[in-house]
């Protein structure tokens, strides 16, 4: 084990854990440690036999492509750089998307067949209180609560999503079929989130979004440059 060797490993190590002390010595020690105990594993491995496994020669050779296609694709995109021009303009065109994530507060009612949620929301369309009807007539967990799961940020299950994104707050739903083969009716008590995001409070995201765009282009017009220079030929018999 050379010094270079010890020297790189200690060099890597410190890039995983920053806070490692690669100066001290009982640190040191600890690491050229590790290494000869590799190597002697690595020494009795050749002297085996073992390291001509078919299958290690198939992982290195893998890591290998690994670390070449890792290396001219760094190499591809070492000076792409990203302008705040750019990152606005991405901002510009995917405002729509970027919101804040929205949370609901929901009441369920939840009954065996689709007769019985129809009358409920009948009740309900009349002026009769979600709660006191989940508490009587559901027959979910949350009835004793008045129907009442809180705040989620995720929707149960699409069925539920399909109806429950649309309303506002006070909004109650049609009756619906769940995964379940129950059927239900929501309510929307409470709604927060879903607000755009300013621009400055996610601009550096957005320039690493648009520079892993950058990079993928320039990789994937070398590979089409690529294609033109040499065959590729494909036996699509044998897919």
């Amino acid at each position: 084990i050379t010094t270079a060797e010890f020297e790189d490993r200690l060099k890597a190590l410190k890039e995983v854990v920053p806070d490692y002390d690669i100066t001290d010595k009982g640190a040191r020690k600890m690491v050229l440690d590790e290494l000869v105990r590799q190597q002697l594993l690595v020494e009795d491995a050749q002297s085996s036999g073992v390291s001509k496994n078919k299958d290690i020669d198939a992982a290195v050779e893998e890591f290998r492509r690994s670390l070449i296609v890792r290396e001219i694709a760094k190499k591809l995109t070492e000076n792409i750089q990203v302008t705040d021009d750019e990152a606005k303009a991405l901002y510009e065109e995917k405002k729509d998307q970027l919101v804040e994530p929205a949370e609901w507060r929901i009441r369920e009612i939840m009954v065996n067949d689709e007769a019985k949620g129809k009358e409920l929301l009948i009740q309900i369309l009349n002026g009769g209180d979600f709660a006191e009807i989940a508490k009587q007539h559901s027959v979910s967990a949350s009835k004793e609560k008045g129907g009442d799961l809180g705040f989620i940020d995720q929707v149960p299950f699409p069925q539920m999503a399909n109806v429950l994104l649309p309303l506002e707050v006070g909004g109650v739903s049609g009756v619906f079929k769940g995964p379940d083969e129950k059927f239900y009716i929501v309510k929307v008590e409470e709604k927060k989130g879903g607000k755009p995001l300013e621009y400055e409070t996610i601009k550096e995201d957005l320039k690493r979004s648009k520079l892993i765009l950058k990079q993928q282009d320039i990789i994937l017009k070398h590979i089409d440059e690529l294609k033109q220079k040499i065959k590729v030929q494909i036996n699509e018999n044998l897919l």
